[in-house]
């Protein structure tokens, strides 16, 4: 069976190919890189974006998503990776939130309506609960306290959304 992507069990799937995350050194990559990707989306997301509502929608999601980045990065030691492996977590990275980009969020109406761009970031907030949980298993300390807590701020906004769109 061909799998599209995302973090199941201990791997991170792309494809056919999988990567077994071993250690927290390799989460905080990964995560550094899903983070990257949800700026760069909603970036792009704001030079499309029309309606004032939406706008300021994007505006505060890329907050709080620049703000996790930060927090990855001052934890993250670049020494724990090989340059190969470095190369191959941050390509595995890309599939694990944002697969189809703007595109994606222009055929979910998340460029044009508060509603599309709740239930897409609806769905990226989900993937991350699951994904920064399993990564919060493969660290300890301060790396494992980031992503339990990252993991309830997630699930906070998730919460907040459905709130939104009556579904809370």
């Amino acid at each position: 069976m061909v799998n599209s992507g995302g973090i199941h069990g201990n791997f991170l799937w792309k494809g056919c190919a999988k990567v077994i995350i071993e250690h927290q050194g390799q989460a905080l990559t990964v995560a550094m890189e899903m983070e990257r990707r949800a700026i760069r989306t909603y970036e792009r997301a704001l030079l499309l974006a029309k309606d004032e509502e939406v706008r300021k929608g994007i505006e505060d999601i890329l907050s709080d998503e620049r703000r996790h980045l930060k927090r990855f990065t001052e934890m993250w030691d670049k020494t724990v990776n090989s340059a190969e492996q470095q190369v191959l977590l941050q390509a595995m990275a890309a599939d694990v939130l944002f697969r189809g980009g703007v595109t994606e969020m222009a055929r979910e109406d998340a460029l044009t309506t508060l509603t599309g761009l709740y239930r897409y970031a609806m769905e990226s907030e989900a993937n991350a609960v699951e994904t920064y949980t399993k990564f919060a298993e493969k660290c300890e300390g301060e790396a494992r306290a980031a992503f339990l807590e990252i993991v309830r701020e997630e699930a906070g906004h998730l919460a907040e959304l459905k709130e939104k769109l009556g579904e809370g």
